[in-house]
């Protein structure tokens, strides 16, 4: 990988600084190397004048002074209505209000006069953003590309990221100071404030921190050439260690002439003073004043590599790599996030690592690479303290252009005369266009992918949370296609975790607990910490253990994992959307059972699914034609989709034609966009699409989708003439209601529009009918209300547990009566709404014997 070339001495010198402002930039210069600012160690007084600062970093200083002076004069005459054209160093400047450093300049530029900062200023930048500005300035226009990467700032901060960001806080300090000065002997102050001075020069601090330095590496490419480097990699948060406290300095009492000595620890490594600072005193043995020592915060991370790095390079785990914050960075992110980490690669001998010093120290020659943060961008949502515009995803003009374009596509410039929801149908087209069919199923996936509206904690809804996330499982026959499903949904999703159920267990799944160095405990994110906003893809979700599925109950409906062990009480987020895919125990769905008697699962885990989809292998010649000639073109010619001729074209918008001119069924339109609409849409734009409607988009139930999904809820919970019945078994909850109310959401999503429309709610209606159709079907293909959804019990497992239940109710040869009969249905809570035909069932099958005085007899078992 190509890399900046090493600055030369032939880079521009800027301003040349005068005696006294010498003076004052090496004062600065030690001030910000400090990492105590009050705290003034004894080298600090020994060193001279200038010898301190590095020649590279005197050079450094003087160009960036330059620019700072000139962009602090301009807000400041600004602010006084000057000419700015008098000045024509201004002319190679941005407006204040448009440069990457207008919200220090508000700060420092107030009411006319310069405003001297005191303690410790972080100023967050892009990095594109200020070179390009400072290039421009030092170059009088546009510089070239030998300027650029030889001589220009952004190689000096590559190759010497600590001296250059430590010369930028100096160049600031020094650019406020020269100005202040020259504004107060304008205004009359012949006498020097020299206490002001004083605090400023050695107790301020100015910390440069950019956002989105280039070059992003990967982490395989972070090697030797690499150490003392400042780059970026992105990775997931996999661990992170408490926070500690680092001792920096502590003072010493000699032994001899009791002088204190305060000594500085470079990197945390303990250490004591060589050389005694009283005149005439030469002993070299000292004593520690514990009480006296002074800390920083500091905290270790486990970085990870991102998921689309470790799929390129197969057959190996994915790397890792240890991460230091101090400081402000300390706690800004958790397991879990996925982060932008600007930092500098350090290296560390294995011996000083583990703890050991002195001569114990040099044993070993061997060294580990490490990361030192210098700023934290997470690219998720899981820090609620991180929800600024600034940290939200960016995207390029002709991203934006391409969003828009696929928003605004409608029917009508395809041959259709109605308005319909176009970008839609042109989505669920190009989830996994290499698997003909199932485009209910492509649905309720991209639903998935899109989730509803968060609750907004300012609202009423802080009491009560509902879940946004949606959970869709796919059970179905072998060679349906479930994991291309998947794994599709995996790759267009912005933030995705593929697992599968063989392989998972809970604590792999949710959180695990870490043994730390020092006995601590520390915490280890899982698969859905892991996909936090994210999804979750669990293939072969059957075969999971049962006791690895209860890890999933809270994460699915309380979208968070709770931990207490060990003396460690914490709960993680893990707001993520759960797309299962799993196949029946006997190899072949059976329609005459349930879904959960299928998966021989729990209830309550299947109950949390919002869709669920069986998907069967039944002999459909157009069908079979269709993916047979799909897999043939995939192996003669790459990644071709079937063709449709102009006939069966003509002849589906004829049969179209015939339906409502206001509305046609989800299932018609999608049939007819994925005949008509033969090349998918491009996987990244898809992508592009989804993160932009779940960033920007927050849409709300309107009146007339809410009546809609108000009408469904209600017909399925009052079948019958519009009135329950007692002790019916109804296959929809609350729980369906709340489901339904995501789904129009997500649905509204995909228009990115910020209301659902009525259109919405009737295809969101249509899936959810569908699903429900799906589910309570039996092998004779009627609707068995008498389900109670996925996680219900099916007629054949209801009437072996009431004959069971007569056998041990009755006994042998002994009769009953019809009351008894009933008693024993509501034993086993089976329906007693046709319960006469359920007892009619039992004769003709040779179980019970209606004797002649109305009573019944067991004759089988």
């Amino acid at each position: 990988m190509a890399h900046p070339p090493s600055p030369t001495t032939a880079a521009p010198t800027g301003a040349k600084l005068n005696q006294e402002q010498i003076e004052w930039a090496c004062r600065l210069w030690s001030a910000n190397k400090r990492e105590i600012l009050d705290v003034i160690t004894t080298r600090d007084r020994r060193k001279g004048a200038i010898s301190c600062i590095p020649s590279t970093s005197q050079s450094h200083i003087a160009r960036a002074y330059s620019f700072f002076h000139a962009q602090l004069s301009r807000a400041q005459q600004q602010n006084i209505a000057a000419d700015n054209e008098n000045n024509p160093e201004y002319q190679y400047l941005r407006e204040p209000n448009d440069s990457c450093l207008r919200d220090f300049l508000r700060l420092a530029v107030t009411r006319k006069t310069i405003r001297l900062l005191e303690g410790r200023r972080v100023i967050n930048l892009v990095h594109d953003a200020f070179l390009s500005e400072i290039n421009y300035f030092e170059s009088k226009g546009p510089p070239t590309k030998n300027f650029v990467q030889i001589f220009s700032m952004g190689a000096a901060l590559y190759h010497l990221p600590l001296d250059t960001l430590t010369a930028l806080g100096c160049a600031m300090q020094l650019a406020m100071l020269t100005l202040w000065k020259k504004q107060r002997v304008e205004q009359g102050h012949d006498t020097e404030d020299l206490v002001k001075l004083t605090n400023i020069l050695d107790h301020s601090q100015v910390v440069f921190r950019f956002a989105h330095v280039e070059p992003i590496l990967s982490m395989i490419d972070i090697k030797t050439s690499i150490v003392s480097k400042f780059v970026t990699v992105k990775g997931h948060i996999v661990r992170a260690r408490p926070k500690q406290l680092r001792v920096v300095t502590a003072d010493f009492v000699c032994s001899q002439c009791g002088g204190f000595i305060t000594h500085e620890f470079d990197g945390g490594n303990y250490s004591i003073p060589t050389l005694c600072v009283t005149e005439g005193c030469k002993s070299r043995t000292f004593t520690l004043m514990r009480s006296s020592a002074r800390y920083v915060n500091i905290q270790h991370l486990r970085l990870q590599e991102a998921q689309e790095e470790s799929t390129i390079h197969a057959g190996r785990t994915p790397r890792q790599m240890q991460v230091e914050l101090t400081h402000d960075l300390v706690d800004v992110c958790r397991p879990g996030d996925i982060v932008m980490l600007a930092c500098t690669v350090a290296a560390v001998n294995t011996a000083v690592s583990s703890g050991k010093t002195g001569r114990r120290a040099q044993e070993s020659s061997t060294y580990n690479l490490y990361l030192q943060a210098h700023s934290v961008t997470c690219t998720s949502e899981t820090n609620q303290r991180q929800s600024s515009k600034s940290e939200q995803s960016t995207y390029t003009q002709q991203q934006l252009h391409s969003i828009i374009q696929l928003c605004h596509a409608d029917h009508k410039h395809f041959g259709r005369k109605e308005r319909l929801a176009f970008p839609f149908d042109l989505l669920v087209r190009s989830l996994c266009p290499s698997i003909i069919g199932h485009n209910a199923v492509k649905a309720g996936l991209l639903l998935c992918l899109l989730g509803g509206t968060p609750a907004d904690s300012d609202t009423a809804l802080q009491e009560y949370s509902v879940r946004s996330n949606i959970h869709c499982l796919a059970v179905g026959d072998p060679s349906m296609g479930k994991s291309q499903l998947l794994l599709a949904a995996s790759q267009l999703a912005a933030r995705s975790v593929y697992v599968g159920g063989n392989t998972s267990t809970t604590t792999g799944l949710t959180v695990t607990l870490t043994k730390e160095e020092g006995g601590e405990t520390g915490i280890e994110a899982g698969a859905l910490v892991l996909a936090d906003q994210g999804v979750c893809c669990i293939d072969e979700f059957d075969k999971m253990a049962k006791n690895h599925q209860d890890g999933l109950l809270e994460a699915m409906e309380q979208q968070q994992v709770s931990i207490a062990k060990a003396g460690v009480v914490a709960s993680l987020p893990a707001r993520c959307s759960i797309i299962a895919a799993a196949n029946p125990k006997h190899g072949c769905y059976n329609m005459s059972k349930t879904v959960a008697e299928n998966l021989n699962m729990a209830k309550p885990i299947l109950s949390r699914f919002d869709l669920v989809f069986i998907l069967r292998d039944r002999a459909d010649k157009a069908q079979d034609q269709l993916v047979s000639s799909n897999i043939m073109n995939l192996y003669r010619s790459g990644n071709q989709q079937p063709r449709v001729t102009q006939e069966q074209n003509t002849k589906m918008l004829h049969a179209h034609e015939g339906k409502s001119k206001t509305c046609m069924s989800l299932c018609d339109r999608l049939a007819w966009v994925c005949d008509f609409q033969r090349e998918p849409l491009p996987a990244s734009l898809v992508r592009d699409y989804i993160a932009y409607a779940r960033e920007y988009c927050k849409p709300k139930l309107t009146a007339e989708a809410g009546e809609v999904l108000k009408d469904y809820y209600m017909s399925l919970r009052y079948p019958a003439y519009g009135s329950r019945r007692k002790n019916d078994t109804v296959p929809i909850t609350t729980r369906q209601l709340e489901a339904l109310i995501r789904l129009c959401q997500a649905r509204a999503k995909a228009s990115l529009r910020d209301y659902c429309l009525k259109e919405d709610a009737l295809d969101v209606v249509e899936l959810m009918s569908l699903s429900v159709e799906q589910v309570h079907s039996d092998e004779t293909g009627l609707v068995d209300r008498t389900r109670g959804g996925a996680a219900g019990v099916s007629k054949r497992k209801m009437k072996k547990l009431f004959i069971d239940e007569l056998q041990r109710f009755v006994g042998g040869e002994a009769d009953c009566s019809m009351d008894d009969l009933r008693k024993i249905a509501d034993r086993v809570r089976c329906d007693l709404n046709g319960f006469q035909s359920f007892v009619e069932e039992l004769r003709n099958n040779g179980i019970l014997m209606k004797k002649p005085n109305g009573r019944y007899q067991v004759v089988s078992q």
